[in-house]
């Protein structure tokens, strides 16, 4: 982010923030679900679950001609992020929501986890494309996890959702920054609907995920080459 000058992005970042805090809740139990769901809170996701510094958004906010922003946030994060980004002047918000059909059935004393919330900012003067079917603020499917087993990815989000929300809120030739890209849905979405795209990832193997997914390889084929790979380096051995 620090190398990126002033201004260079045009004119949208797509900011996806899944540092879900209220992930400390405890998880019990010897069920499969049980020990599903505290494998993805305390493995997959071990590495995001405390959450970031805010002090990001300077730059975000540096590297933007006009704030176009998306935060996929936990219901947690909420205040602080509308708190930042409300001081900033003529900026607008919308509550949008990622409502899903199946959601993990965690039913002991809470709300079923079936709804994720995206924050969605603009500076005035931004456009919004016409078209009925991108104005929604709610999108409702399955937990997607077709696309968690193809791109081994635990906190993919639907790539429909995705694209819907760049043609909504950019033009062709704009350049999108994502700079937690994970599995590369954000790119795959900007490269089909014309948009220029950076994406940044720390985590080696998920980087590689997102290099072979515009590459049109996914996860399981990947590992499936590798292991053949090995298998006949094995056999010439």
């Amino acid at each position: 982010m620090k190398k990126l000058k002033n201004s260079k992005v045009n004119p949208l970042i797509v900011f996806i923030l899944i540092f879900l805090i209220c992930l400390k809740v405890a998880v019990g139990g010897s069920s499969e679900l049980a020990l599903r769901i505290h494998k993805n809170k305390k493995v997959d996701l071990a590495s995001i679950d405390s959450g970031i510094d805010y002090a990001i958004f300077d730059d975000f906010l540096r590297v933007m001609k006009k704030v176009n922003l998306f935060i996929w946030c936990s219901k947690l994060q909420i205040q602080d992020i509308l708190n930042w980004w409300l001081k900033v002047p003529n900026i607008t918000f919308e509550v949008l929501v990622w409502c899903k059909l199946n959601p993990t059935p965690q039913t002991n004393n809470v709300w079923l986890p079936d709804v994720e919330y995206c924050l969605y900012f603009r500076e005035k003067g931004v456009k919004l494309n016409k078209g009925y079917d991108y104005k929604s603020k709610w999108y409702v499917s399955g937990i997607n996890q077709k696309d968690k087993a193809i791109y081994n990815h635990p906190s993919i989000k639907p790539f429909e959702l995705v694209k819907r929300h760049l043609l909504h809120t950019t033009q062709k030739g704009d350049l999108i920054l994502d700079p937690f890209i994970g599995s590369g849905t954000t790119a795959e979405a900007s490269k089909v609907i014309g948009r220029d795209y950076i994406g940044f990832e720390n985590d080696e193997a998920w980087y590689q995920v997102a290099i072979d997914r515009l590459d049109g390889v996914t996860a399981k084929e990947r590992e499936a080459g590798i292991i053949q790979q090995i298998l006949f380096d094995y056999k010439e051995v």
